[in-house]
């Protein structure tokens, strides 16, 4: 018993230390308006303000497209892995881990260099008289979700790797020699044996898409808002910084996160 103790006391005072001190004095400070008093001016200001209630829609809706994108190339792409050999699957995976981890100003610029302005599709689309390839803005919604995407798929796939890898080939053969066709051993076996690592991932790309500032800084700064964007803002030591409505709009960021994990956490129960 006392070297449990020994061993969750210094852990669980770290977890309080990092966690939960910093989203508790975070919380009572969304309270704190800027003449001093408590009350819930930082959130009518939040909901009634179009800008801030555009920052939170954008952030939805960015973090739900590239988790959904993401999702389906990482099933496409954690199954087509699983189907080379051993050490190819292992040479992929590492190239993989190292492209989960390059996102920021260096993706950014990656992007910038292919698709801007003055970038390489832009260069072949003006030397091609092929107007269309250098359609494609990149400092735009569009242009962010493939960014996004482009470190979604490698973490997707790493998560979902392990469980497609220990799908037995086996399985399908004993359905067959019972009569289940493709579609029926899909649906009745693969489907609910993924589920809930399905669902898991996604709550984890959503949340990687939704914390996200350096990357949608480095491309659009401050024309796209997006929570981050905001948060940002209001925390730069400007003349116009606003710690308690950055509280507020953390604290928002945090209970979509907290609802989607609670959401997730009822589906993966049900599935399994």
């Amino acid at each position: 018993m006392k070297t449990k103790v020994k061993i969750l006391f210094p852990f669980s005072l770290l977890i309080a230390l990092v966690l939960v001190f910093p989203v508790l004095i975070m919380f009572f400070s969304s309270f704190q308006g800027t003449d001093g008093g408590i009350g819930i001016s930082n959130y009518t200001e939040i909901f009634k303000n179009n800008y801030y209630r555009k920052a939170i829609m954008n952030s939805l809706y960015i973090s739900l497209i590239a988790a959904v994108i993401g999702e389906i190339l990482s099933i496409l792409g954690a199954w087509a892995i699983s189907r080379l050999s051993e050490k190819t699957q292992n040479t992929f995976l590492t190239l993989f881990n190292m492209a989960a981890s390059f996102a920021g100003i260096p993706l950014a610029f990656s992007l910038i260099i292919l698709f801007g302005n003055s970038g390489i599709l832009k260069a072949i689309a003006t030397a091609s008289h092929l107007s269309f390839l250098g359609a494609f803005n990149v400092y735009s919604l569009p242009g962010l979700i493939l960014a996004y995407t482009f470190f979604e798929v490698p973490l997707g796939i790493m998560f979902l790797f392990p469980p497609i890898k220990e799908i037995n080939s086996d399985w399908k053969e004993a359905s067959q020699v019972l009569g289940a066709n493709n579609w029926f051993f899909l649906k009745k076996i693969i489907v609910p044996l993924i589920l809930p690592n399905i669902i898991e991932t996604f709550i984890i790309l959503f949340a990687n898409a939704m914390g996200t500032y350096e990357t949608m800084y480095a491309l659009t700064g401050n024309n796209v808002v997006s929570i981050p964007i905001v948060i940002g803002a209001l925390t730069n030591g400007s003349l116009d910084a606003n710690i308690p409505l950055a509280c507020a709009l953390s604290t928002i960021f945090a209970a979509i996160m907290m609802l989607l994990v609670a959401l997730g956490n009822r589906l993966t129960r049900r599935s399994r």
